[in-house]
């Protein structure tokens, strides 16, 4: 669920074992050119333009290091990360000169790592640890201002597993005071989307003693975060936000997944309208099981619909992309191709400035993973 899209180790062990509407069954395509070497994954992309965007993840094959790599329309480079002893999750962009990566550094424990890009180089910054954290890491960060950055993730103490959220002014990065759901005893963030320095959601689930699993919703308002009552569906076992995106600070879009009563896993999506979350239907794909959405990006233009993606198993029982689009009413799922020679593929991330680029891991009969990048729709 929540961390699968971090875990190699679980993509593979699941491989053993008023707006305008995206057209139903748009599809998507896989980028000409290899993203980078075998054995490594993307989690995150930011795009500035269709012709520059910066996609992080982490590499693979035992080591524990970052991938980044730079698309500028035609091809892509790969880049060299500040750290050899981090790993990466995601990416925001504010300009083609001002990025920032984020994940967790392994060098001794875990503690959160991010990455400054100047349009050039990427440059370790200082993060802050939690007290008492036993293990830390950000997931997703999202940069609304010319030096300002929110990054969200989570924590473990040696009693229970806590939310993280760190802003960035240009020069340190700070803990965030969070006010979390009445009763939460753990809570994870997966998810962050800002419209502006004073208006970011952050998205995960919380539990609390004797209650299944629930989404989790905290509101920065430019002062203080609190947290805003999230829906859930009607005798789900378990649910969960995975990604957001925000158009204004009345528009956003959240997307993850639940367990119904039977234990079978749907996509989830719920909107904001500036008063109340709003639960928003998203139909299983035909022949498919477990569907679940990692990430959404709305288009540039709030009036031009949001795209989402995650990942399902398939017929064959092979795990194959997801993609659905957002226009506004309703969501319509998409049809995403799996790179030549893979069996199985998942979308992490996805980016939407105007067109949109996505990127996750595939893995073909060798078992092998690679980094996977689709534009589209």
């Amino acid at each position: 669920m929540l961390n699968a899209r971090k875990s190699l180790a679980v993509i593979v062990a699941l491989v053993a074992c008023a707006i305008l509407a995206p057209a139903a069954q748009a599809s998507w395509s896989v980028t000409s050119g290899a993203v980078a070497a075998v054995n490594s994954q993307l989690q995150g992309v930011a795009c500035v333009t269709t012709s520059n965007c910066i996609l992080v993840g982490p590499e693979s094959g035992g080591t524990t290091s970052a991938l980044i790599s730079k698309w500028n329309g035609s091809v892509f480079t790969t880049q060299t990360p500040a750290s050899t002893t981090s790993e990466l999750y995601g990416t925001g962009c504010n300009s083609a000169t001002f990025c920032v990566a984020v994940g967790a550094n392994y060098a001794s424990g875990a503690v959160p790592h991010a990455e400054s890009y100047n349009g050039t180089t990427w440059t370790t910054t200082t993060t802050a640890v939690p007290s008492g954290s036993t293990f830390a890491e950000l997931s997703r960060v999202a940069c609304p201002g010319s030096t300002s950055c929110f990054a969200a993730g989570y924590y473990h103490t040696s009693t229970a597993t806590l939310p993280l959220v760190e802003r960035w002014n240009g020069t340190t990065w700070a803990i965030q005071t969070l006010t979390l759901p009445s009763g939460a005893t753990n809570a994870e963030l997966a998810g962050i989307g800002c419209s502006s320095t004073t208006a970011c959601t952050a998205v995960g689930y919380y539990e609390s003693s004797g209650n299944p699993r629930r989404t989790m919703i905290l509101r920065w308002n430019g002062t203080a975060w609190s947290a805003q009552t999230g829906v859930n569906q009607s005798g789900a076992t378990l649910s969960e936000l995975q990604g957001v995106a925000c158009t204004s600070s009345t528009v956003c879009v959240a997307v993850g997944d639940y367990a119904d009563a039977s234990s079978v896993q749907h996509s989830l999506s719920e909107t904001w309208n500036g008063t109340t979350w709003t639960l928003k239907t998203v139909a299983d794909p035909s022949g498919g099981t477990d569907p679940a959405l990692y990430d959404v990006s709305c288009f540039t233009s709030p009036t031009s619909g949001c795209e989402a993606v995650g990942g399902y198993t398939g017929v064959a029982s092979n795990l194959e992309p997801l993609a659905a689009g957002w226009n506004g009413t309703a969501w319509s799922l998409q049809t995403v191709p799996k790179p030549s020679g893979a069996t199985d593929a998942v979308l992490s991330g996805v980016s939407c400035p105007t067109t949109c680029m996505a990127d996750g891991v595939d893995v073909g009969s060798s078992g092998v993973p690679s980094p996977m990048a689709v534009v589209g729709p």
